[in-house]
């Protein structure tokens, strides 16, 4: 996105429930979104661009052949 991104200090902490950087939010989204990838054996990265946004990349794993 082009937004402001994720603040620094944040960054360490952004998948852990009711970490939040809105007033009004409950901090959950990321931390359910996680826990969805990691249980489809995935993982989720976040990283702050330049000059401005931010980047969420997500890898999910190919189902095998039934």
């Amino acid at each position: 996105d082009n937004g402001g991104g994720f603040p620094e200090e944040l960054m360490a902490r952004i998948f852990e429930p009711y970490v939040t950087t809105k007033p009004r939010g409950t901090g959950l989204g990321l931390a359910i979104v996680k826990k969805i990838i990691d249980e489809h054996h995935g993982s989720v990265a976040i990283e702050n661009r330049e000059p401005r946004g931010a980047s969420v990349t997500v890898l999910l794993p190919l189902a095998k052949a039934a």
